[in-house]
Parts: structure tokens; sequence; C-alpha cells
């Protein structure tokens, strides 16, 4: 198995999931991710007609509205064993370790900086949002603040990779908003959630103790062990393993969630991984960014096949500290 320490899902079936097209700008081939800005386009929504629009709704709430009809519309007429969730992928807002990595370069973070909890007055290890994090959270409040009397539908389940910086992230975004009250936000902490595990300290996480007294609202999964069962201080999840632990992250989540509009608070690579799970074009995000997909789901008999174990995505460790390399060079 990739990594042995995830453990395989033991239902004896899985999900095949599918992107469907021409709802949200970032699924398109010709939007442009390095200039796209969700906070200035309707989180991307694309203006059209669905069939189900109503006459005399307030024009400012037509679309959102419409979609969210379309979508419940789908549901209710699928067949067995399939289904549609609209999932808001939020990356968390800067941290410190996004902030060292800049600092040291790319090179010299993967190879010595990294493996350390801190240097030079930074501390990286399950690293907390800087000021500009926090305000970039604060902006996709803002942004949900001004949508949802517009009728954009508030998520149904919030759920979080259990690191600090993403739930500080999804904290920010949408404490203080009025929404429905069938729909509070009650983060739910997801192990499988996290980013790539191992060797960097900024991806291990803190002890369950601490998570619920720092943060005593999250609401973490059955299960969810005391110290952190994942990250290995010497070897760094590979991009196969961690597209296989994201779609097992998937299919608990289609299998048990009867919510068709989510939130996840993640970090890159487990977005990047869980955009090419469900077929989704590549899409890069900056800090805070926030990406929504509409996802096809289709229940699958069998198990999910596992990639073999492969070496380490980390490079070798460096001994002492290398020279800094901008990783815009």
């Amino acid at each position: 198995m990739a990594n042995t320490k995830v453990p395989e899902a033991a239902h004896p079936f899985y999900f095949k999931y599918d992107t469907i097209k021409g709802y949200f700008m970032q699924s398109e081939d010709d939007t442009d991710s390095s200039k796209f800005d969700f906070r200035k386009q309707n989180f991307g929504l694309i203006d059209r007609e669905y069939g189900t629009e109503e006459a005399g709704v307030d024009e400012a709430k037509l679309h959102w509205q419409s979609f969210e009809k379309y979508v419940e519309s789908l549901n209710e007429k699928s067949e067995e064993g399939v289904q549609y969730k609209v999932l808001f992928l939020g990356r968390h807002g800067q941290g410190w370790h996004n902030v060292a990595e800049t600092k040291y370069g790319t090179a010299a973070w993967d190879c010595y900086w990294s493996l350390l909890d801190g240097a030079d007055g930074i501390t990286w290890s399950d690293a907390l949002l800087t000021d500009l994090g926090q305000d970039q959270a604060r902006d996709v409040n803002e942004l949900w603040k001004s949508l949802l009397p517009k009728g954009i539908p508030a998520p149904e389940t919030y759920y979080v990779s259990p690191l600090t910086r993403t739930i500080e992230t999804a904290d920010l975004s949408f404490k203080g908003l009025e929404l429905p009250e069938d729909r509070p936000y009650a983060p739910i902490g997801k192990e499988l959630l996290r980013e790539a595990l191992g060797v960097h300290t900024c991806d291990r996480r803190s002890t369950a103790s601490h998570i619920r007294s720092a943060f005593p609202h999250v609401a973490l999964e059955p299960g969810f062990s005391e110290e952190d069962p994942l990250w290995e201080a010497d070897y760094r999840e590979p991009r196969s393993a961690r597209k296989y632990r994201l779609a097992q992250f998937l299919d608990d989540i289609f299998e048990h969630d009867d919510g068709a509009f989510l939130s996840l608070t993640s970090h890159s690579g487990a977005i990047a991984s869980v955009l090419e799970a469900i077929g989704h074009r590549t899409f890069a995000l900056q800090t805070g960014g926030v990406i929504p997909v509409f996802v096809k789901a289709e229940r699958v008999n069998g198990k999910r096949e596992a990639p073999p174990k492969e070496p380490s995505e980390a490079p070798p460790a460096c001994s002492s500290p290398p020279p800094a390399w901008s990783s815009s060079s």
C-alpha cells in the first residue's frame, strides 16, 4: 500500500468521480489560474440558465438559487449509487512556513530548514497564520457575507484539516456570518484532509488534547488519536499516495454526508490531489484561495486500488544549511 499508516477503507466499494464542467469558470480550460480572482467573480459561478429559474425571484439571488435547485433536482432524479455535490475547496491563508520557504529558498527549505521546528525567530512546526494569512481568510469571510444575501447556499458541513493554520483559516472565513439555523459553522476535523505527510514539521499536527483545548468548537472525527499517527520524520508522502489518501477522504464524505454543498478547508497539495481525484483540471491556488467544484460521484463495487509504495518525495536531508535558492529562480 502507498502508506501503511493510512488505513484502507473497510467497505467493499468506492466512488468514481467526474467534474461537471460548464458551471464554474475555474473548471474551464481557458481560465488562467494565475490571473483569476474568485473574489471578483462571484466564486466563479458562470452566468447561465438551469431550467430551474422561478418567476419573481430577486435578480441578485437568481443565479445561485437556480443553481442550488438544479443540483437538488439532479440528486432527486439520479440513479441509485449516483450523487452530486458542490465542494468549496479552501486553501489556508499564508502561514509562517510559507514565509520561511520564501526566506530560505525552496531547495534549502526542502532539504534542511523544513526538518526543523523553526529558526531565526520563526516557528513553523504546525504553523500558525501570519497577519497576512489572517487577512486573506477575512477576505473570504467578506465574500461570503456579500453573497449570502444574494442566495449562495451556505455549506451544510464544514470539514477542516486538523492543522492549526487550516482551523484558523476556517474560523476567520466562517465565524460571524449570518448562516441559516440548520447550517451553522460547526467544523469537523478530518485526519485524511491534511497536507502531504512526513518530513516537514509544518505538516505534523499537534496532539488531540492541544487541538481540543485551543479549538473546543472543532469536533474531531471518531477515532482521532492523541498523537499524530501519520507523520514520519524520514518519509515524505509521494503524490500518488497523497491522491489515494484524498480519494479515500472523498469516499468517506460521499458515503456518509447527505449534504450537497460542503466546505473543505485544507492545503495546496491536498487540494491539488482532490482536483486530480475528481478529474478536474490543474488549478493553482494562492494562499487563502477558494475553488468551488461541481462533482458527480458513481458508486463502484470493489476496493479502490492502492498505488505501490514509492520512495520518499523529499530530497536527502542536508547536514548543514545549503546556500539560499529562490523558488522563483
